[in-house]
């Protein structure tokens, strides 16, 4: 489980396993990954949140893609801790976090 927090005011953890991004399999395969992520900030601890991280990553037996989402989830700890939200649907750019429309 990959989690951050800092046991008072928000936690953020993994939502499940990163997937392929887009999922459909029709297109053509890409090195874009997703990774959900579920989050509560604040007094309000049963108004979970979730926000979806898309980077660039590969699967495979010597993939090293926890270890990017670990960063990630550093990244938006970060963001979470300073604007006390994330937004639903974001890129990972280096260490930028860019909101994308949906």
């Amino acid at each position: 489980m990959i989690s951050r927090s800092d046991g008072r005011n928000f936690h953020l953890l993994l939502a499940d396993r990163p997937l392929p991004y887009p999922a459909e399999r029709s297109g053509n395969p890409t090195r874009t990954v997703s990774a959900c992520f579920w989050y509560v900030y604040g007094a309000d601890q049963n108004a979970t949140r979730s926000t979806v991280a898309l980077f660039a990553g590969s699967f495979g037996p010597k993939a090293n893609i926890f270890r990017q989402i670990e960063f990630i989830a550093d990244l938006l700890s970060d963001e979470l801790q300073q604007r006390r939200s994330l937004a639903a649907f974001c890129s990972i750019q280096g260490n930028e976090i860019l909101e994308l429309a949906y």
